[in-house]
């Protein structure tokens, strides 16, 4: 109750007869006794720990082996405010300035932060003053800081639903967009926007604004994207049918300046502009089988002109396909996953034709997750650091990155077995296969062959352990046989074998 409330009935209780005094003091005893009206707050999240080790992820005679250990925290609160009225939230809690959340708010990954580090960070750069800045004096380790990375706000109505917010952004397959909601996902994809849901039986259609960057107050140089989100879902058939439509408008453009895009050279001198077309199915096949496909298609003007002076266009795509057979009551199980993702052509630099998944969507633990070899071979350079020739810069070898690497320019075949003991221990395997879409050394001038598209063979197995319901631990290994594309032809790299082991464990709450 607030003072002038107790103000006005102390005067009535001074003023008034004995009547006013019962009255006053029964308003009193009314508003002490009334309920407060408080939010609802629930919390939930997923802590993980993950250790790697892969011996010669360059593949290389002179072996630069790499090992560390990952840990992170991702809080979830949801403010359920009013009935239909929520508010939800992502907290990343410890996170890495050089492969994760900088100090400026660039999202690299949400990987987590090293057990490891220092004060001095990882080979102390500067020249420590005092003890505290030392990592061989040190007796504290670097603090870490809590990154809200989703935030965003649900107004659920009888038809449809208002969203409003920094709001994790996933579709089908998780290819093009993927939310990273699975507990050992080390990215995230989210958009600031505004969107209204009209649900219409097991049908919805979500149309949204998103608001890239707003760039300087009162003028035009924002960033922007027009979206619609379609899709169908029968719970009774498990049937799902999903469309996604991105349209990006871009005033001004900051489009990296990279090699990849027009070659050495290349200038910004136009307009961003892109068209995302996503397609998705899934359908459960009797009792036991299922089958998802998403095909992604990228389109548009990058703004840059080669140094020819011709503009580079967009024209990129992406399919993948899974299919799964659980039995019910069985302990084996299989499945497949098939796909391709584009590549760019070294000789059409005025059209860039390279498409790359979701770093989370991953089909093996070493090809397609981790950077492999001594080039880049699967033109994943727009995404990560990447070597380019035999002088790399600081922290483009395979060596020095963690999980970077993504499916781009490459066709591949992956499948596995899994085997239940019983309910809370099971054994996979998984074999993954790799092509090169387009080769990314092919000599221009005389159409010459620079590389063999041959990727390998990989070989992985996994152990999955639960103690209990919220906690997940799995073991896995992996070797990979190169193949003949990690050469680089007349370059003559060295395509030695690698293989490596993770550790995880993950509790969720």
């Amino acid at each position: 109750m607030s003072l002038s409330v107790l103000t006005r009935v102390l005067t009535q209780v001074s003023t008034c007869n004995l009547m006013g005094l019962v009255l006053a003091a029964t308003a009193v005893s009314s508003l002490l006794s009334s309920p407060a009206q408080a939010a609802d707050v629930t919390w939930g999240g997923n802590y993980r720990v993950e250790g790697v080790k892969i011996v010669n992820p360059e593949l290389s005679s002179v072996q630069a082996d790499k090992s560390y250990l990952l840990h992170h925290l991702t809080l979830t609160p949801k403010v359920v405010a009013a009935d239909g009225l929520t508010i939800y939230s992502r907290l990343d809690i410890l996170n890495n300035f050089g492969f994760g959340i900088a100090q400026d708010g660039t999202v690299q990954s949400v990987a987590g932060d090293l057990l490891g580090n220092g004060p001095g960070g990882p080979v102390s750069p500067t020249s420590p003053v005092y003890a505290d800045q030392s990592n061989a004096w040190s007796r504290t380790q670097r603090a870490g800081l809590i990154n809200i990375t989703a935030l965003y706000a649900s107004w659920a109505q009888e038809f449809g639903q208002l969203v409003v917010g920094r709001t994790p952004i996933h579709f089908g397959l998780g290819t093009a967009y993927n939310a990273g909601k699975g507990q050992f996902d080390h990215y995230i994809d989210t958009k600031d926007l505004i969107g209204y849901k009209f649900v219409l039986g097991n049908l919805f259609v979500l149309p949204m604004l998103g608001k890239i960057s707003e760039g300087t107050i009162g003028a035009e140089d924002d960033v922007d994207d027009y979206m619609v989100h379609v899709q169908y879902d029968n719970p009774e058939t498990e049937l799902s049918l999903g469309g996604f439509y991105q349209l990006r408008v871009v005033t001004g453009n900051d489009a990296p300046i990279n090699p990849n895009l027009g070659g050495a050279g290349s200038t910004r001198l136009g307009s961003y502009k892109n068209t995302l077309m996503s397609l998705f199915f899934s359908q459960k096949l009797g009792r036991d089988f299922r089958m998802g496909v998403e095909a992604d298609l990228l389109s548009g003007d990058t703004g840059v002109v080669n140094p020819a002076g011709q503009g580079v266009s967009l024209n990129s795509f992406g399919i993948a396909g899974e299919f799964s057979w659980a039995p019910v009551d069985g302990a084996w199980g299989a499945g497949l996953k098939a796909g391709i993702a584009s590549g760019d052509d070294p000789g059409s630099t005025d059209v860039y034709e390279g498409f790359a998944f979701s770093r989370n969507y991953d089909v093996g633990f070493l090809m397609f997750n981790h950077p492999l070899g001594q080039r880049d071979f699967l033109r994943t350079g727009l995404h990560r650091p990447a070597q380019s020739n035999a002088t790399p810069a600081a922290g483009e070898r395979a060596s020095e990155q963690i999980d970077t690497e993504a499916i781009s320019n490459a066709l591949y075949l992956a499948p596995n077995v899994t085997y239940r003991q019983r309910e809370n221990l099971s054994y996979g395997a998984t074999v993954v296969y790799g092509m090169l879409n387009k080769d990314p050394l092919r000599d221009v001038s005389n159409n010459a062959a620079g590389t063999s598209s041959n990727l390998g063979f990989e070989l992985d197995l996994n152990v999955t352990y639960k103690p209990f319901e919220r906690m997940t631990w799995i073991t896995e290994a992996g070797v990979l046989l190169p193949g003949d594309a990690w050469k680089g032809g007349s370059t003559n790299l060295d395509n030695s074998l690698t293989y490596g082991i993770v550790t995880k464990a993950a509790i969720n709450f």
